[in-house]
């Protein structure tokens, strides 16, 4: 065997160990095993970078619009919950802060 093909097989070798433990640590941090993760499922799918790339920009964009969705969302609440602790900081109606806590638990 020849000193390059020593040398790529010792550099395999590393990264395997390496990407193992870091796979071990995330599971013990995260609960969750990179190999059964729907998106190294996809991944297994594409061969060449820019596919995978492809994938990962359509997983960024559905977050991006998930995230642009929780504004929405607060922009809806935030005059509501304002209103409701109006009512209950100057008592008009049965409006009373636990009401308010129970209404944002909800």
């Amino acid at each position: 065997m020849s000193t390059s093909n020593q040398t790529t097989d010792l550099s395999t070798s590393n990264f395997a160990a390496i990407f193992d433990a870091a796979s071990r640590e995330y599971k013990s941090l995260t609960k969750q095993d990179l190999a059964t993760h729907p998106l190294a499922a996809a991944i297994e799918g594409y061969n060449t970078p820019d596919s995978i790339l492809n994938l990962f920009r359509k997983q960024a964009s559905a977050f991006d619009k998930f995230r642009k969705g929780d504004d929405k969302l607060m922009e809806y609440l935030t005059p509501i919950v304002n209103i409701l602790f109006t009512f209950s900081e100057t008592g008009v109606g049965l409006v009373s802060l636990h009401s308010v806590q129970y209404v944002i638990m909800l």
